[in-house]
């Protein structure tokens, strides 16, 4: 079987491009401030796996997926095998082609904390008694 490398689609460019994006307004962790700083400049992609908090990330990870796959079937697992170049090629090119602008919009606002709501006015049987006029009999 010969291997798709994703950076040989014309659409790599942009779907690597809206990927860092996408991390990036994810909000946390290292892989998203290693994001933050490849779109600012400050980084290039080939130093991610150099970047030793990225790295360590990624290998937290990859364990998980790799217990994860080790849950699934034998039969199963040589289907995915098989149709794994397909969905690299479909990811490739969905990444491309996304609405960028309204994904990110909403992985910003999931990642923004919850607003804190105005506290309801509580109230117990004490405060009925301040409504009473001062000389009301009991």
């Amino acid at each position: 079987m010969t291997l798709l490398d994703p950076a040989d689609s014309p659409n790599w460019p942009t779907a690597r491009h809206n990927m860092l994006r996408l991390l990036a307004a994810s909000g946390a962790g290292a892989g998203a401030d290693f994001a933050k700083d490849v779109l600012a400049g400050n980084r290039q992609p080939r130093e991610l796996l150099s970047h030793r908090p990225v790295a360590d990330e990624l290998t937290e990870q990859g364990a998980a997926f790799r217990r994860l796959l080790d849950k699934i079937p034998p039969a199963e697992l040589r289907d995915l095998r098989t149709h794994a170049q397909e969905a690299v090629r479909h990811e490739v090119d969905e990444l491309a082609n996304l609405d960028i602008e309204a994904a990110e919009a909403e992985l910003r606002a999931a990642a923004e904390p919850p607003r804190a709501s105005r506290p309801s006015e509580r109230r117990d049987e004490d405060d009925d008694w301040f409504d009473r006029p001062v000389m009301e009999e009991l």
